[in-house]
């Protein structure tokens, strides 16, 4: 039965390592195919035998009972924390957002809402600016005042955002 811990730095297998047999980490794997001579060759992985199969279905035979019905059980508390939304499908804006971390750090709001507030306000000064100096209108003046606002606000709202995603991530 494969180990679920790495032999080399003890973390915890991710799950398709472990049902493969894997019994070290990604990293430490990594650190291995770094070394300069005694890096095996990358081969591509092939299609699993008959045998493989049998061998598999006799391994989870011998897998206790009660150990299955503790990871049955811990994977329900698992989906419970999860709550309905992880059952229904997610559109793909959302699959996104998702994988990015959107909404994980508690700073993300606000660092993005000032970013978004700093951006309009500088991009609303330089556009006030350049009108003034010009001596044209306000009204010529206004579209590119608001559309360039938007744009500048929503990147520096992505910067605020980022920032706050670095600095939680530093002090976790």
């Amino acid at each position: 039965m494969p180990r679920a811990r790495c032999g080399d730095c003890g973390r915890a297998l991710l799950f398709d390592d472990w049902r493969k047999g894997a019994d070290r980490c990604r990293d430490c794997l990594g650190r291995e195919r770094r070394a300069p001579a005694t890096a095996a060759p990358l081969v591509a992985p092939s299609r699993p035998a008959a045998g493989d199969f049998r061998r598999n279905e006799r391994m989870l035979d011998e897998i206790p009972e009660e150990l299955i019905q503790e990871l049955v059980a811990a994977l329900e508390a698992e989906a419970a924390k999860l709550g309905p939304r992880a059952t229904t499908p997610a559109s793909p804006l959302r699959e996104v957002l998702n994988e990015m971390g959107v909404g994980s750090s508690p700073h993300e709001v606000g660092w993005t809402a000032w970013g978004f507030a700093i951006g309009f306000g500088a991009n609303i000064a330089l556009a006030k600016y350049a009108q003034m100096s010009s001596g044209a209108s306000f009204a010529s003046f206004a579209v590119p005042l608001f559309v360039g606002g938007l744009v500048a606000g929503t990147a520096c709202a992505a910067i605020g955002w980022g920032l706050a995603r670095l600095r939680d991530k530093a002090s976790a």
